[in-house]
């Protein structure tokens, strides 16, 4: 049977919020955030009692950076410096965004913005340390290890018991290949800070990348912390199906469905896990309509999901329907000329 495609996103993290934020958010809380349907309605209700607040912008802004929405964050946060121009930690938080887009969409053209507020802000207020934290993220992102770590090593001498300093530092050792030095640096990082989920996850890619089963212990101390998280419950799903631990997998990506039930990738990823569970006992041909159900509802949601047309197209295969299967299969080359799983589908179809 051929292998199924299954994308793994390499989580960064996001910027903490600065401390003297005034809005009703625990710093780094992203349970907070996150853990009510109702909030976002709420903080719709504040803004249409306060609409001239920076404030609520904020609250949403930060509501949408923390479930990956982020050019609507990007707006909200454009509203609120709109009505507070001068206000640095606002700006900061308009750096945090354009940088998190840049990560996620691998596009640099948002960094020179985010570089431009970062400046502004540390000139503007010097003794915030997060705007450094965020400039020696990018930096990373920009390939500049020497700079990154000279800026980590300055923040650290400052104040070092600042959890994310280990975490930006692990990074960079894991950016470098320096597998040992960077899960010191995570180790340190959750010493420092036990509640730090963004160095329980880093700790457990790193794990996985090491094909270490107790990376889901990680990932179990991030949910802890954020039961909420999508990226927790993902990660953890993850590195139990490449464990071959189908079922339990399954109900990762569920919790995942369910809190973003627009997450199109939750459908696929729990589709495969049928398709892992059919490789064990190819008698059971309903898991293999299962696995076709819910990767024909990510591609409803997805159109151009080339993974989930390609492994709509493996079912078919499967069923005996080689007519379908080619059709499937062609369509994922229309939409990628270069995607591997398919063009070979098709040869081997020929």
């Amino acid at each position: 049977m051929k292998k199924v495609v299954i994308i793994l996103f390499l989580f960064l993290g996001c910027a903490r919020q600065i401390e003297n934020v005034p809005v009703e958010i625990s710093n780094g809380d992203s349970t907070s955030i996150t853990s009510s349907l109702d909030y976002i309605t709420t903080i719709e209700n504040e803004i249409i009692k306060k609409p001239n607040s920076p404030n609520v912008y904020l609250k949403r802004a930060l509501y949408f950076q923390e479930n990956r929405k982020l050019n609507k964050a990007l707006e909200d946060i454009n509203r609120a410096l709109t009505l507070a121009p001068d206000v640095s930690f606002l700006k900061y938080h308009k750096a945090a965004i354009l940088y998190e887009l840049a990560v996620y969409n691998q596009d640099i053209s948002s960094l020179d913005e985010s570089k431009i507020y970062l400046d502004n802000t540390i000139i503007e207020d010097p003794e915030i340390i997060e705007p450094r934290l965020l400039r020696a993220k990018i930096f990373l992102f920009e390939k500049k290890t020497e700079e990154s770590m000279k800026l980590i090593n300055e923040v650290l001498k400052i104040d070092e018991r600042i959890a994310e300093a280990y975490l930006i530092k692990g990074m960079i050792y894991h950016f470098l290949g320096n597998q040992k030095l960077a899960m010191s640096s995570y180790q340190t990082a959750i010493e420092v800070d036990s509640d730090f989920f963004d160095a329980f996850i880093h700790m457990g890619m790193l794990l996985d990348q090491l094909g270490k089963t107790n990376a889901v212990e990680y990932y179990n101390s991030a949910i802890s912390i954020n039961p909420n998280s999508l990226e927790a419950h993902r990660n953890k799903g993850l590195h139990l199906h490449f464990n071959e631990k189908y079922v339990e997998a399954r109900s990762c990506f569920k919790e995942v469905k369910n809190i973003d039930p627009l997450f199109e990738e939750a459908f696929f990823n729990i589709g495969n896990t049928f398709l892992g569970e059919f490789d064990q006992n190819q008698q059971n041909m309903t898991l293999i309509d299962s696995a076709l159900k819910y990767f024909t509802i990510s591609f409803e949601m997805n159109k151009y999901y080339v993974q989930a047309i390609h492994n709509i197209g493996l079912c078919y295969e499967i069923k005996g329907n080689t007519n379908l299967a080619k059709e499937r299969y062609q369509r994922a080359v229309d939409l990628d000329n270069n995607f591997k799983p398919s063009l070979d589908a098709l040869n081997a179809l020929d």
